[in-house]
């Protein structure tokens, strides 16, 4: 709870100080746009944090399959019913509801991780180290999630779903022989993905080997991203200091917001929030590790695997580690449904972490 409250509120003050330019250009002269609106996201998620750690997490069990269908038909519903969904920058990855906008694969994320550790349970031990059915079924859903990801694209959320299946699968009990051919598997898949997506994921790769090839065209995020780092050295430039935010760096309140960090906090306070964020990832295994039960073990594994991956894909972005692609940096990001949902997961992990037994009593 301490650590989610304290990324949360470093979280706001850093988005203010990242976002007040873009929102002071862009949106009239209102510099407070886009922090009051995430402050309001915040709340309802703290409400919804609260809500979910007082109800018994094995209730998720029973809403699991319509959890996973709903999040699959909003997924299909790109191509069904294209006129609901919005288009930002090439991505067609937010549907429109008017009053504001929502990733229906920030949904799917924790559908994947409710339905596979409903299904790892029901499944058993034994049933789990055979391919039929240990392996082959939850291959297909990934498979057709990822399939639907594509189609807007959406990278990044393909690759954190992927791994958040195959760390459930793991935990739970898979052959790891298996997991190996479905790792193999997903060679393949990746090797369909650039050829389904050939010019799409190629020119990523190039433009993210030397940004500064093409630093006014394609490379123009990577080389403003990576300036925005090395220019912070080592204490940075002070908090509201950053000269990058100010229409060079592309996306300062989401997918980049980590560079102005970077640029005005520096080396050692950005180094403070990547400490911060690997203790909620180390409480996040050892509830997992503590849980009451295997389904409260399987939900927080899944569930800190997916801060923890969004987290180094955000940073390995922006310090050029990995190809360019949208992902969120969580409590941190502009970015309401995936704010809410996350605190929403948080509470789900608050209450599993109050199953832990008693010292003495017996894991069940």
């Amino acid at each position: 709870m301490i650590l989610t409250l304290l990324l949360l509120a470093i979280g706001l003050i850093c988005l203010f100080s990242a976002s007040y330019a873009e929102a002071y250009y862009k949106q009239g002269g209102k510099s407070t746009y886009f922090v009051l609106r995430q402050g309001l996201f915040a709340v309802l998620g703290l409400l919804a944090m609260l809500g979910a750690s007082t109800v018994d997490y094995h209730k998720w069990a029973r809403v699991a399959p319509h959890m996973l269908i709903i999040g699959i038909a909003l997924l299909a519903s790109v191509k069904v019913v294209p006129s609901i969904w919005k288009t930002i920058n090439g991505a067609t990855r937010w549907i429109d509801i008017k009053v504001a906008t929502f990733q229906p694969s920030e949904v799917v994320k924790f559908a994947v991780i409710v339905a596979f550790s409903t299904a790892v349970v029901i499944l058993g031990s034994e049933r789990m180290k055979k391919f039929k059915t240990g392996i082959l079924p939850f291959l297909i859903v990934i498979g057709l999630i990822g399939g639907l990801l594509l189609l807007e694209p959406h990278m990044s959320a393909t690759i954190i779903i992927a791994l958040i299946g195959i760390s459930i699968l793991l935990v739970g009990g898979a052959s790891i022989k298996q997991l190996f051919m479905l790792a193999g598997i997903g060679v393949a898949g990746i090797i369909g993905a650039v050829l389904f997506k050939g010019d799409y994921i190629i020119a990523r790769i190039k433009v993210w080997r030397d940004p500064f090839s093409d630093p006014l065209g394609k490379g123009w995020q990577g080389s403003q991203s990576q300036i925005a780092v090395g220019s912070g050295g080592f204490w940075g430039l002070g908090l509201g200091q950053s000269r990058q935010k100010h229409l060079y760096l592309p996306e300062p309140a989401n997918d980049f917001i980590f560079a102005v960090i970077c640029e005005e906090l520096g080396f050692v306070f950005s180094t403070l929030i990547v400490i911060l964020f690997a203790a909620l990832v180390w409480r996040g295994f050892y509830i997992a590790k503590k849980a009451g039960d295997k389904f409260g073990t399987l939900l927080a594994v899944g569930i800190t695997v997916q801060i923890a991956v969004q987290v180094l894909i955000n940073m390995w972005v922006v310090t050029g580690l990995m190809p360019i692609t949208g992902a969120s940096l969580p409590f941190f990001s502009y970015g309401g449904t995936s704010l809410l949902m996350l605190l929403a997961q948080l509470g789900v992990l608050l209450n599993i972490s109050r199953s832990i037994p008693a010292v003495g009593e017996e894991k069940e």
